[in-house]
């Protein structure tokens, strides 16, 4: 078994990687040229680094990555610095995800693909709604907040451009306000947001979304309960 990781030197993608590595799964990863990779992570066999930027690569590039993986896992962002968040290219993940997409349609079987979205995403089709006041708040954040813009756009091409796409496997997770421990903790999935992402926030460890993104790809009856949903997962407290 081989899975794709996409913003593997991210904070979150890094504990996918050794998530993966615990479950004896080999693991493609893709980082910019200057990215700074732990010697862990790059010393070791069973992980093959590709170096570039994601946004650049062409289809053909894209589909050779992903020609021999089981699963994409994309942990995508924005820098948190002045240019990563308003400057190119501000479409970063959605990009990213028409273009995996894109490239899995000829792929028989389709490998299982996951996005780390976020609960300031609301999956309208299952009939959540955001408040008044959260509207408000979320519509200022597409305005001044490029980063939260592409996030919606990349979970909103899941929902609904894939709707009747039975060929393409996907899951978006969402975790609320993401934090550092050193191991998994309990935590709980749920369907629906069970609270304010803007007034009564959550938590959830990066550990912890890592975790559950691994267990969707090794268990397949959570595949089965999860997939092409957007399920949100919160610290147990």
């Amino acid at each position: 078994m081989k899975a794709l990781v996409l913003g593997a030197s991210g904070a979150t993608g890094k504990l996918v990687v050794q998530q993966l590595l615990k479950n004896n799964i080999q693991v493609r990863i893709v980082v910019r040229e200057s990215a700074i990779i732990p010697n862990q992570i790059s010393d070791d066999k069973s992980i093959e680094v590709v170096r570039g930027n994601i946004n650049d690569f062409e289809i053909a590039k894209i589909k050779d990555l992903v020609k021999d993986c089981d699963s994409i896992i994309c942990c995508l962002g924005h820098n948190i610095k002045f240019k990563g968040i308003f400057g190119a290219p501000r479409k970063l993940v959605y990009n990213t995800v028409v273009k995996i997409i894109e490239s899995l349609q000829s792929r028989e079987p389709n490998p299982k693909f996951i996005l780390m979205s976020t609960t300031a995403y609301t999956n309208r089709k299952i009939g959540e709604v955001s408040t008044f006041e959260e509207k408000i708040v979320f519509s200022l954040l597409k305005v001044l907040l490029p980063p939260h813009k592409d996030n919606m756009l990349a979970a909103d091409h899941l929902v609904y451009k894939l709707s009747a796409n039975t060929n393409i496997d996907w899951v978006a997770v969402r975790p609320d306000s993401l934090l550092n421990e050193d191991s998994v903790s309990e935590y709980e999935v749920h369907n629906n947001k069970i609270r304010s992402p803007i007034f009564n926030p959550g938590k959830t460890s990066r550990i912890n979304v890592s975790n559950f993104m691994v267990d969707l790809i090794t268990n397949d009856k959570l595949w089965q309960e999860w997939k092409h949903k957007t399920p949100v997962i919160y610290n147990k407290e």
